[in-house]
């Protein structure tokens, strides 16, 4: 049996970062407006993780240096599903699809090497499409030019699995690793 397994990063392998620092110094809704004002471009392909950190700086008051210390003190990994991944790999192709800004790996993760736990990885600003863009999930899925008997899509924002089975995806919705596992294992 061939099976596709994708991943979401944020809120799935990593913590929310982004969204936590907006939350830390507005209310909502602005704190929602602010983040996507800045990041929707940015996990686009628009600008930079350090270009969207130095505009979140100059027009709201804060240093760049500030906001990337408080964020770096968000970094978390979910160590246990990363091991979860390396077992996952030996019997099925996995896959990391991120709506991320270029380069924020490199300075919130500069010690996470991705290609450790995924076959590849695709961040929506190398790409200029983010989910819940049906095109992105082809594009990953495409890529690995095979066809497979089940294809599935962990994500912690159900906007971004629910229209799925139109590509023959099956979305999870991700709460927590338990129950992941016990789904994946099935």
């Amino acid at each position: 049996m061939s099976t596709l397994i994708i991943f979401d990063f944020y809120g799935v392998i990593g913590g929310e970062i982004a969204p936590k620092w907006f939350r830390n110094h507005f209310e909502q809704p602005l704190a929602d407006e602010l983040k996507s004002k800045y990041f929707i471009p940015a996990d686009q392909g628009l600008y930079t993780f350090s270009e969207t950190l130095e505009m979140m700086a100059k027009d709201l008051g804060f240093s760049y240096d500030e906001i990337l210390k408080e964020m770096l003190s968000y970094v978390t990994l979910n160590t246990e599903l990363l091991e979860f991944i390396l077992k996952l790999r030996k019997d099925n192709d996995v896959a990391l699809l991120s709506n991320a800004a270029k380069g924020i790996y490199d300075i919130l993760f500069p010690n996470l090497r991705l290609g450790e736990y995924f076959d590849k990885v695709f961040i929506s600003a190398y790409h200029n499409m983010q989910k819940p863009d049906l095109n992105f999930y082809k594009l990953c899925v495409d890529s690995f030019n095979k066809d497979y008997d089940e294809i599935y899509m962990i994500d912690d924002n159900i906007k971004n699995i629910s229209h799925l089975n139109e590509l023959g995806i099956k979305g999870i919705l991700y709460k927590n690793n338990q129950e992941l596992f016990d789904i994946l294992k099935k």
